[in-house]
Formats: structure tokens, C-alpha cells, sequence
């Protein structure tokens, strides 16, 4: 795919923007703004993996009719027009191997620990929404509150996976 700035939204920023305490709410919102100020005709988007999670937590409330709305909302929300939903096609989750295993590689390299039953710093979802973002030319611009999933140092300098831009929302 290829165009203007896309910002790719994480799906903590999803679950605090529509399941999240009105106050929570209200800071994604003037976080958004802000970027789209920064970024200019910038296109929303997020990937099919975001909106698993997403509805995982929605799912996983207690009250059934809490659950019901806050699915019927997420749902709401992912079906708009101006929204692209990145697929998980083969290409996508290829990618997404490839940049885990590099962080693995890159943390034995290091000398750190041996990658635990969950795999290690970078999780596979996280990299597949990190390769969901390389889909886009140029790359899109991965919107966070959890920045430090995707950033690592290397020879003392403060890298990010894949060399994207990251977007962290400020609490």
C-alpha cells in the first residue's frame, strides 16, 4: 500500500479510546489530535490482530451486557469507512517471524537471558503489528502507549523494531 502518513493504532490505545473511563478516554482523544496535527491527512489504521485483542477484552468483562455493548461499540468502530483494517495475510505474519526471531537473535547476542516459554521482549503479536505497519510506503507510524515493546538498543544506540517511527501516547 503506499500514500501519505498512515498512524497505525496499537490496540491499548483502542481499548482506552472506546472501553476506557471517560478520562482515559478524553486524553487518547487529545493525544490522536495532537499526531494528526503532527501528521497532516494522516489515514487511521489498525491491524486485524489489534482487533482480536481488542475483543478478547471485551469478551473477558464479567457483566454480560457490559460485554454485549462494549463488542457492539468495537465493532461499531472497526466497520467505519475511514478506518483500514491491515489484514494478517501470509506476508504479514512472514514478516512478523522474521522480526521476532531478530530479536531473539538480538537479545542472545547480547548476552541476555535465554527467551522464556513466552518468547522473549518482542511478542509475536507485537510483531505482527509491527509488520502490519510495513505494509504501508512509506512504512506506517505505529501509535503505542507501550513504546518500549518495540525499541531496543543497539551499540548504545535507542533503536525501534524495523527502524519505524513510534508514537508513544503519553499518560
Amino acid at each position: 500500500m503506499s500514500g501519505g502518513h498512515v498512524l497505525l493504532l496499537d490496540s491499548n490505545v483502542w481499548s482506552h479510546l472506546i472501553l476506557g473511563q471517560p478520562d482515559n478516554q478524553a486524553r487518547v482523544l487529545a493525544c490522536l489530535n495532537a499526531l494528526r496535527q503532527k501528521y497532516p491527512g494522516a489515514q487511521l489504521a489498525t491491524s486485524q490482530i489489534c482487533v482480536a485483542e481488542c475483543l478478547v477484552g471485551a469478551r473477558r468483562l464479567p457483566d454480560p451486557e457490559q460485554r454485549k455493548a462494549a463488542q457492539a461499540e468495537l465493532t461499531f468502530e472497526f466497520s467505519k469507512q475511514e478506518l483500514m483494517l491491515v489484514e494478517v495475510t501470509a506476508e504479514v505474519l512472514d514478516r512478523a517471524a522474521t522480526l521476532r526471531a531478530e530479536s531473539l537473535r538480538r537479545s542472545a547476542a547480547l548476552g541476555g537471558p535465554l527467551p522464556k516459554a513466552d518468547g522473549g521482549k518482542l511478542k509475536l503479536p507485537d510483531a505482527t503489528i509491527a509488520a502490519s505497519c510495513l505494509t504501508f510506503d512509506p512504512p506506517g507510524i505505529l501509535v503505542t502507549e507501550n513504546a518500549s515493546d518495540f525499541e531496543f538498543l543497539e551499540n548504545g544506540l535507542h533503536q525501534t523494531v524495523a527502524g519505524l517511527i513510534v508514537e508513544k501516547l503519553e499518560p
